[in-house]
Order: C-alpha cells, then structure tokens, then sequence
C-alpha cells in the first residue's frame, strides 16, 4: 500500500514538472532578458531541472519518522 502511494506522489511531482517544462510556461521567459549575463529561458529551464531533480530525491531518500509511543 505504502509503494502505491509513493508511486502517486511520484507520478504527480513528474507531471507537475512536465508542465512546467512544456510550451506555453516556457514561452512565458522567452523574452530576450538577462539575469547575470545569462538569457532567463536558459536560467529558467536548469533551474526547474535542478527543482525537478531535488524534489524527486529528496522525495525518495525521505524516511518515515515514527513517533515514540506515550505511556500511561
């Protein structure tokens, strides 16, 4: 049951990045501007590819945090 869900939230962060990789996002920063010498397109697709990737590790290297059972 648990790797069902994992794999939902898994699917659901790829599509999530898909869209923001996909067309009409991208044509947003098409616009010929320059953040430190580097065109914003460019800056804009590796840094959704580094958000991507992060959110996918530390997604996947996330471990349960169990909470220690109280006495009565």
């Amino acid at each position: 049951m648990r790797d069902r869900v994992k794999g939902r939230r898994l699917f659901f962060i790829s599509v999530l990045f898909l869209l923001l990789l996909n067309f009409p996002v991208l044509s947003i920063f098409n616009k010929g501007g320059v953040v430190a010498g580097v065109p914003v397109l460019y800056l804009y697709l590796m840094l959704g590819w580094l958000g991507c990737i992060v959110a996918i590790g530390l997604f996947v290297e996330r471990k349960r945090i169990r909470k220690p059972k109280q006495r009565a």
